[in-house]
């Protein structure tokens, strides 16, 4: 059984599962001191403080990122195929009428929408997440729940060494077990490319997060994290795979690093770069693949000047 808190008015001072908290004002700071979730910890760990401050909601002076058509889609299809609330005011779908942006009519509409912070989709945008509902509900171990659960509810608690606050948002929380999982929308699911997305993205990561998040505020030991994948373009394949527990368990001390690193960082109010805050002068070579390749290449032309 969960019990979900009703999300206050003013900033968050106590650990718990938080219900109808929207996603603009958790990803912002909504605890009464700092907080960071998985993506922001990911990327001190795997870019630098640097690149995480760039656009931080902590940082007054922050850029705003740029939208990217395919995170824009992996959003609304979270959105419509897991279903959260929310989505017309989020997300606006352009008129059949239009097929593109020419007209002075389409570009008011388009700029309005924007005005009011909605992201604008295109009818072939909504098409492809029908796809991808469509091969999610036809997987067997969709169709016997492996998403069901409490969504939309937000895991926040005070990390006892560092006194930051740490959030976490499963797509779905389980009711009746420790097995969570997590929709991903992906450009291809053949086995290597996925292996590349969990490398990349570190999603070994964000599982750690939602194991210390299970037990921290729901006193749940999580069993087993699962990846849903879907492909965005037809076929929509589906293929679902469950992240290693030594990986998670290597991810646990990752986040640590990243997280004390964080601290660090806000105390002293700086936030290196991938170099690290050393300022002397490093050396900086050639990797050994290269090494050996031109040295090849040498001998090569060696023996072409005694031809």
């Amino acid at each position: 059984m969960i019990n979900a808190i009703k999300a206050p008015l003013g900033l968050i001072d106590t650990a718990g599962c938080y219900a109808d908290l929207d996603i603009e004002r958790y990803h912002g700071q909504c605890t009464e001191g700092p907080s960071i979730s998985s993506s922001g910890l990911r990327e001190i760990f795997s870019k630098s403080p640097a690149h995480f401050w760039a656009t931080s909601s902590l940082n007054p002076d922050r850029a705003e990122p740029a939208d990217k058509d395919e995170l824009i889609l992996g959003r609304a299809a979270h959105h419509l195929l897991l279903g959260e609330q929310g989505f017309d005011r989020l997300f606006a779908i352009r008129p059949d009428a239009w097929k593109d942006w020419r007209t002075g009519a389409a570009k008011a509409w388009r700029a309005a929408q924007i005005e009011v912070g909605r992201t604008v989709l295109s009818p072939g945008e909504i098409e492809s997440i029908r796809g991808m509902h469509a091969s999610l509900a036809a997987h067997p171990l969709v169709a016997r729940g492996i998403l069901d659960g409490a969504i939309e509810q937000s895991l926040i608690w005070q990390d006892t060494e560092t006194g930051i606050w740490l959030k976490a948002r499963p797509d779905a929380i389980p009711t009746s077990s420790g097995d969570f999982a997590d929709l991903k929308t992906a450009a291809s699911v053949a086995p290597e490319d996925l292996s590349r997305a969990v490398s990349d993205r570190r999603y070994d990561m964000q599982a750690a997060l939602v194991k210390w998040a299970a037990k921290a505020v729901l006193d749940i030991d999580m069993t087993d994290f699962a990846l849903v994948f879907v492909e965005k373009s037809p076929p929509h394949c589906v293929e679902i795979r469950v992240i290693r527990h030594d990986d998670i368990a290597e991810a646990e001390t990752d986040l640590r690093a990243a997280l004390q690193l964080f601290a660090k960082c806000l105390k002293n109010g700086r936030w290196p770069g991938p170099g690290g805050s050393l300022s002397d002068l490093a050396p900086i070579g050639l990797s050994e693949f290269a090494r050996r390749r031109a040295a090849d290449r040498r001998a090569f032309i060696q023996q072409e000047i005694a031809a």
